[in-house]
């Protein structure tokens, strides 16, 4: 442990339960995972959690557990959902992390294919959600939240007396720790092995990429979904290793008020988060008066380098009139913001560095603990993904493919071999990603391999540059391009309310004037209704389902040819 900053000694940990374990000896008293109750912060501390942990592993000991179970979490971002995750790894178990808002469908693949010994449901009204799923193995069910017909994490707690200590069941560094089931965009879920050693080294990288911020008493903001990969190293297990501070979320909707009330300093976020609060500022700015509209645009210039007297006392009037009262929207600490699960728009990304907002787009994949590169702060450009991060190998493919080693790659996928051994070859995972090397060894990307549009006349085209194009309006909620096997290219369009296909049609001309030929939107649909997940259109982490969409769109599609 580094006595200064609290960072742990990687050397010294083997599993992910040491993290906590070590943190512990240290801080036992120290605060770190807090959650909202009747508008109040309420922490609780490595010995609290401890506690309860130390009950919960007791309760699965007792019940026969044994190392390499499978054991389901379903539940969102909360206390409950760490002390069950180190109960679990603690009794050489695997955690299956799932979305509180998975379907029942979903749910019945996993529980089928990984054969759960326990089943731990936030609340009953999870279970009632999936009845019909859940109904047929209620011996495996254990809630959470108390409730008279399950046992429950509250009931176990309460009951158990005399404060048990947390046993480290044999948990080895190449353990399995987790499988995480990947959404994907087509076909059925895919069970992502993980083992410790492959998510401690995404933290250590995590560490090393950061240690500009001189990192000492951070603060994190917890929103994304602990079940995704991302939040669970970035907005988990990394602050956990260097002693920070986390506050969970209850609602999106309360968001921009938590920012303020916790003053987070690291804020991880996917794209579409930058995305809408770039959206709102415009909206915001467009209702202003001329002189306040000229001062935002002149923000947001790439303006004279020239040092003089006048440009400095500019910049000063842009600082206290614009950027500063952007930036409070975030709190009055941010030290920066991360941005991973999918391709950051550069001109948003640019947005936020001219507002002297720091943000560092990554890049990774569930099947890589999820951490692949990352920019740095003193190497940080926003059309690329950075540098390959510690100890990991990146070479592009005759086909632009992307192909990582390292240690953060995955065991493999859980009961699937013959997929196993077409993604991992020779030690190289395929990412399905295209792109290329920069001068300085940055990382491009330029699409997804199977979202790759080849037209009739032989030209590939990558759908997700044009999309990010015209979702970059802030008239536009999202949009699908196609063509494959197609003389040209249409798009889907999902716009704002009230806005017309006039307005449309005069934006997807501009996006055209930034377009090759062959990349240009000839036709377009309008849907009034967004894309969900609830529809079957979107996985849980956004990305949208494409061949779903065609099919449900098939016959809109085809009259545009």
């Amino acid at each position: 442990m580094n006595k200064e900053n609290n960072i742990v000694d990687f050397k010294r940990i083997s599993n992910l339960c040491e993290l906590f374990i070590s943190q512990m000896k240290k801080n036992s008293q120290k605060k770190f995972l807090f959650f909202k109750k009747n508008k109040k912060w309420i922490g609780k501390s490595y010995h609290e959690l401890n506690v309860s942990i130390s009950k919960i592993q007791s309760f699965f000991l007792n019940a026969k557990v044994r190392k390499g179970d499978r054991i389901m979490l379903v539940c969102s971002n909360r206390i409950d959902w760490f002390i069950a995750d180190i109960a679990i790894m603690a009794c050489g178990c695997i955690t299956v992390p799932c979305f509180s808002t998975n379907n029942a469908e979903d749910n019945e693949f996993i529980i089928k294919d990984c054969k759960p010994k326990f089943i731990v449901l936030e609340n009953i009204n999870i279970y009632k959600n999936n009845e019909k799923v859940f109904k047929k193995i209620k011996h495996k069910i254990l809630l959470i939240e108390e409730n008279e017909k399950f046992k429950s994490f509250d009931k176990i707690i309460t009951e158990t007396k005399k404060s048990k200590k947390l046993i480290l069941k044999k948990v080895r560094k190449t353990d399995i720790c987790s499988i995480i089931y990947t959404s994907g965009t087509s076909g059925k879920p895919k069970g992502v092995m993980l083992s410790h050693e492959n998510i401690l080294h995404n933290v250590e990288a995590a560490n090393e990429l950061l240690l500009n911020f001189n990192l000492k008493e951070e603060r994190f903001l917890s929103f994304l979904p602990l079940s995704h990969s991302y939040e669970r190293m970035a907005g988990l297990y990394f602050p956990l290793s260097i002693g920070a501070k986390i506050y969970y979320c209850n609602s999106l909707e309360n968001i921009t008020n938590d920012f303020k009330e916790v003053n987070p300093t690291i804020v991880n976020a996917v794209p579409r988060l930058y995305e809408n609060i770039y959206k709102k500022i415009i909206i915001k700015i467009n209702k202003t008066n001329k002189f306040s509209r000229y001062l935002f645009l002149k923000t947001i210039e790439n303006g004279s380098k020239e040092k003089n007297f006048f440009n400095f006392l500019f910049e000063i009037l842009l600082e206290l009139l614009v950027k500063s009262k952007i930036r409070n929207i975030f709190g009055k600490n941010l030290k920066t913001f991360v941005s991973g699960g999918a391709a950051l728009d550069p001109k948003i990304a640019d947005f936020f560095l001219k507002m002297n907002c720091q943000i560092l787009q990554g890049y990774g994949q569930t099947e890589a603990s999820p951490l692949i590169s990352c920019n740095t702060v003193l190497m940080n450009k926003t059309s690329t993904v950075g540098m390959p991060v510690k100890n990991v190998k990146v070479k592009i493919a005759d086909d632009q493919e992307i192909l990582v080693k390292g240690k953060n790659v995955m065991y493999g996928y859980w009961n699937n071999l013959k997929l196993t051994q077409k993604t991992i070859i020779r030690g190289w995972l395929h990412t399905g990603d295209l792109g290329y090397m920069d001068e300085k060894n940055r990382i491009v990307i330029t699409g997804r391999k199977k979202d790759l549009i080849v037209t009739s006349g032989g030209e590939n085209i990558s759908s997700q540059k044009i999309e990010n194009l015209l979702i970059r309006n802030k008239e536009i909620i999202q949009a699908v391009v196609f063509g494959d096997r197609r003389p040209y290219l249409v798009a889907l369009i999902i716009p704002e309310k009230k806005v017309g296909y006039q307005k449309i049609s005069k934006l997807v001309k501009e996006a055209n004037l930034h377009l090759n030929a062959h990349e240009r939107i000839r036709k377009f649909l309008l849907i009034k209704k967004e894309l969900t997940y609830k529809d079957g259109f979107l996985t849980q982490t956004l990305k949208i389902k494409k061949k779903n969409v065609l099919k449900y769109f098939e016959k809109e599609i085809n009259k545009l040819y």
